[in-house]
């Protein structure tokens, strides 16, 4: 048997029983799709957690010091960035205060919303800014200028900016204001804030660590936390007291694992089908090595095309999804462990087939 005869059969088999593969690749890669899109929506639901946080990029955190979620402040007064301000001397300071406030849109509708305010945050004292994706549900229009002024907690102000960072999966829509102007309308007492966010102005200290111990061995009111260590913080937050990440990062798993078993039970019925070709190439003398190649180019064809489908496909579920859930993005570094699921289907199924190939011995041809 030359080398060429393991495509020459593959390459037959596909052509000859294309339905048999079509229905094995369209069960894979519906599977991998749903594994994919309930992956993407797992991570997009960690990022939609702490998407303030991460808009902000901080290096680090001043907070309360029982709060761990942004969302859930414990205010505290605007003194301590004075007192700690000895820690990090190169660093550049600013105040956020957060807070829900009852809204009414230009149309008159209301509803409630979650003031963001934020020192330097390049809006006018009367202006907002809003995320595209809240712009129906905030009777707001399409762009800035007419018809954009709505009413927060009794101050009328105008849409200033639209942005495309602030999803979130809150009833209340999140709405960026100047630090002075939010502090106003949440009605905090004028020496306070709810958080501090820093940036160093040159490089990270090293000793970050002995740092926050400092800090928080003189000032146990309140936390020094890192910026990736007050974003995890709130993802698990939202993780822990929804559930929602765990029930949707268990379906994700299930799909994934029901794409491993239909590609196994695929190569399984293929080697069944053609047990008896199988049986005779053994007999004329090829090696069980150019048989699994058959077996394993079949294997890596359905593989390859569930893999396309999976990344082709998945992003315009998501998209298709966008007005029900906003929140949810598609990113390609997401799809990298949807990949690995089928990479890992891929050897499952092919040691599955080679374990099934060794009942094939020089018996089982004599006897056939």
């Amino acid at each position: 048997m030359t080398g060429s005869a393991p495509w020459l059969f593959s390459h037959i088999a596909v052509t000859r029983d294309w339905r048999f593969l079509s229905v094995t690749i369209i069960s894979c890669a519906v599977a991998a799709v749903v594994a994919s899109f309930q992956y993407s929506v797992f991570t997009s639901f960690l990022r939609a957690g702490a998407v303030i946080p991460r808009t902000v990029a901080a290096d680090f955190w001043i907070v309360g010091s029982t709060v761990e979620c942004f969302d859930f402040p414990d205010p505290f007064s605007e003194d301590y960035v004075a007192a700690l301000a000895r820690f990090t001397p190169d660093a550049r300071y600013r105040r956020v205060v957060f807070g829900f406030a009852p809204w009414r849109s230009p149309t008159g509708r209301r509803g409630n919303v979650a003031i963001v305010g934020i020192d330097d945050s390049g809006l006018p004292d009367t202006g907002f800014a809003v995320d595209r994706s809240d712009l129906s549900r905030l009777d707001l229009p399409t762009q800035t200028g007419a018809y954009s002024e709505a009413s927060i907690a009794g101050t009328t102000l105008h849409m200033a900016q639209i942005v495309d960072n602030l999803p979130t999966f809150l009833g209340a829509p999140y709405v960026l204001v100047p630090f002075e102007q939010g502090r106003r309308m949440l009605r905090m007492d004028p020496n306070s804030t709810s958080f501090v966010i820093g940036n160093y102005g040159s490089a990270a200290p090293r000793d970050f660590a002995a740092i926050r111990y400092k800090a928080e061995k003189l000032f146990p009111d309140v936390s020094l936390v890192s910026g990736a260590e007050f974003e995890q913080s709130s993802s698990r937050y939202w993780q822990r007291k929804t559930g929602a990440g765990a029930a949707i990062l268990l379906a994700a798993v299930l799909a994934a694992l029901l794409m491993v078993i239909l590609l196994a039970n695929g190569i399984s019925r293929f080697i069944q089908r053609y047990h008896h070709d199988l049986l005779s190439l053994l007999g004329h003398g090829a090696s069980e090595r150019e048989v699994g190649t058959i077996i394993m180019m079949v294997a890596v064809l359905i593989a390859v095309v569930t893999g396309v489908a999976a990344v082709a496909v998945t992003p315009l579920a998501i998209l298709s999804t966008n007005f029900m859930l906003p929140w949810v993005s598609f990113r390609l570094t997401d799809m990298l462990v949807p990949l690995a699921a089928i990479g890992g289907a891929l050897g499952f199924a092919i040691i599955s087939a080679r374990r099934a190939l060794s009942a094939y011995g020089p018996e089982t041809v004599f006897r056939s």
